[in-house]
């Protein structure tokens, strides 16, 4: 009888603690807490450049995507719809490009809260594959943590309820970044100074070091160090590095994905001029 008191006991306190995101969203929407309902944002963590518009018959541009993260994020499909919306012409040619634009997924996980991935963003270093020396940085300013949380109060069913409530009332922040080199095509060939990578794999699809750049925009290598190499290239590559995130009270993964897409499709259309 003991022993079936005890598991009527545990199981009462795990279906309370499966209910208990829910309830403390609804007690925050009660009481104005920001993070009862989802939230969603992005900062540039390395802006997009200002070029001038481009004429209507330079208005095309080849996209190409990698996902070097731990996800199984895809997000061509999106880079594409957005530039087509945008009114840009597509094309399966680099060498027929007027811009060029490869997307990188370097992260998308959990971060602190209110830190919308700046601090992991700042931590990656320059884009592989974009000239540097540019003044690259943080575009956007952090915010302060609200300090939500939740006491433990007991050992019992009440102490576990406790437990679960607190967990469910802190908020949890997502973070998807993601590295872009925007090559903007030049009248003549220039000479820059790139960021390199110390993958191989990252090396070989970042920038116009790959045997389909350098096919496309007549790029040669020159002298190179172990984090910078010096290229000549019709195309110059400039640097964007994109953060967006998503948080909400004991916010999921899978919770986090839908805003976070649906705020990436929104803003990749900046990256490429007006």
């Amino acid at each position: 009888m003991h022993t079936f008191k005890t598991l009527s006991v545990l199981t009462m306190a795990l279906w309370l603690l499966a209910g208990c995101t829910t309830v403390s969203r609804q007690l925050g929407s009660l009481t104005d807490n920001k993070y009862a309902e989802p939230r969603s944002g992005s900062l540039w963590v390395i802006p997009p450049p200002q070029l001038e518009p481009p004429r209507a018959a330079n208005r095309v541009v080849y996209i190409s995507y990698r996902n070097i993260s731990d996800s199984d994020l895809d997000l061509l499909p999106l880079l594409k719809q957005s530039a087509q919306e945008q009114g840009w012409t597509l094309t399966n040619d680099p060498a027929k490009a007027a811009y060029r634009l490869r997307a990188s997924t370097r992260f998308f996980g959990e971060v602190d809260p209110e830190s919308g991935g700046a601090s992991v963003g700042a931590n990656m270093g320059a884009v592989a594959g974009a000239a540097t020396g540019l003044g690259a940085g943080i575009a956007a300013a952090r915010a302060t943590n609200s300090g939500l949380g939740g006491a433990a109060v007991g050992i019992g069913v009440g102490g576990l309820v406790g437990i679960g409530m607190g967990n469910a009332s802190r908020p949890r922040e997502w973070a998807l970044i993601v590295d872009v080199v925007l090559e903007e095509k030049q009248n003549k060939p220039v000479q820059f100074t790139v960021a390199t990578d110390s993958s191989s794999s990252a090396r070989d699809d970042a920038g116009a070091a790959n045997s389909r750049m350098a096919a496309g925009g007549g790029t040669t290598q020159g002298n190179s160090s172990a984090a910078t190499v010096t290229r000549t290239s019709n195309y110059f590559p400039h640097g964007i590095r994109l953060s967006v995130w998503a948080n909400q009270m004991n916010m999921k993964e899978e919770e986090a994905l839908p805003h976070i897409t649906e705020r990436t499709q929104r803003v990749v259309t900046q990256m490429l001029p007006l």
